[in-house]
C-alpha cells in the first residue's frame, strides 16, 4: 500500500469492538478498504398526539427520543486494485467483518458493542442487521467483490459519551474528506454547528473558489473561538 493510501486510512470507515463498561477495544477492528458509498442517519421521536373526543387536530406532547439508527454501504474488493496488487480474499474480509460485529463472544454471550468511526462521525452502537451482495466472481466461482450494507443502532456508554462530545468540540482541529456534492457551508455547520465560519475555513485551507469543492480532497477545520 502506497503512502497516500496509508494517509487516507486514518479517515476510512472503522468498526471497533469494545466492552460495555468503559468502551475499551477488545478485539481486532474492521477497517474498510474503500470509503462508504452511502451513509444515512435516521432519528425517531415519540410524540403523544392527544385528541379530545369531538375535536379535530392534536396537541403533541413529547415523550422520548429513540436511539439513532444509521446505515452504511461499502464495497469489499479482492482484486488488489486498492492494495498495490495484494489480493485479500473477499471471504476473509467478510469473516473479519462478522467476527467484529455479529460473532457471539463466549464470555459475554452476545455480540460486541461497537464504535463506528468515519471521518468526524464517531458513534457507539450495536449492529442491527447486515446484508452482503456479491457482485463479481473469479473463474472458479469464488467472490472477488461484494457490497455490504450494515445498519447500526446507537448505544450510549457514559464514559465514552463525555469523550466523544469533547472530540466534536469546535475548540479542536478537525479534518474531513470532501464527498461528491459537498458544500462548504454545510460542512462548516456540521463541525461548528454554525455555518457562519465558512470564510475562516476557506482562508485556513487557502480556497480560492470555495463554492466548488473538489471531491476527495481533505479540508482542515481549525479551532475557532465560539461565543
Amino acid at each position: 500500500m502506497d503512502t497516500q493510501s496509508l494517509a487516507k486510512l486514518v479517515f476510512n470507515l472503522k468498526i471497533i469492538p469494545i466492552d460495555a463498561s468503559g468502551g475499551f477495544p477488545i478485539g481486532l477492528p474492521f477497517i474498510a478498504m474503500f470509503n462508504p458509498e452511502s451513509f444515512s442517519i435516521k432519528e425517531d421521536l415519540d410524540w403523544n398526539a392527544a385528541c379530545a373526543g369531538g375535536e379535530t387536530g392534536a396537541a403533541h406532547q413529547y415523550e422520548k427520543t429513540k436511539p439513532r439508527n444509521f446505515s452504511i454501504s461499502f464495497t469489499l474488493d479482492g482484486t488488489g486494485v486498492n492494495t498495490n496488487g495484494v489480493k485479500i480474499p473477499v471471504t476473509a474480509q467478510i469473516a473479519l467483518f462478522r467476527a467484529t460485529t455479529t460473532g457471539i463472544k463466549g464470555t459475554l454471550h452476545r455480540p460486541n458493542f461497537l464504535i463506528v468511526q468515519y471521518g468526524t462521525f464517531i458513534n457507539t452502537c450495536v449492529l442491527l442487521s447486515s446484508e452482503v451482495n456479491y457482485t463479481m466472481f473469479d473463474m472458479f466461482g469464488l467472490p472477488i467483490r461484494a457490497k455490504v450494507t450494515a445498519t447500526f443502532s446507537e448505544h450510549t456508554i457514559k464514559v465514552l459519551s463525555d469523550v466523544l462530545s469533547m472530540l466534536s468540540s469546535p475548540d479542536l482541529t478537525h479534518s474531513k474528506i470532501v464527498g461528491e456534492g459537498d458544500l462548504l457551508p454545510l460542512l462548516t455547520r456540521d463541525i461548528y454547528k454554525n455555518q457562519d465560519y465558512e470564510i475562516q475555513v476557506a482562508r485556513a485551507n487557502k480556497l480560492h473558489n470555495f463554492r466548488k469543492l473538489k471531491a476527495g480532497s481533505t479540508l482542515i477545520f481549525p479551532p475557532i473561538a465560539v461565543e
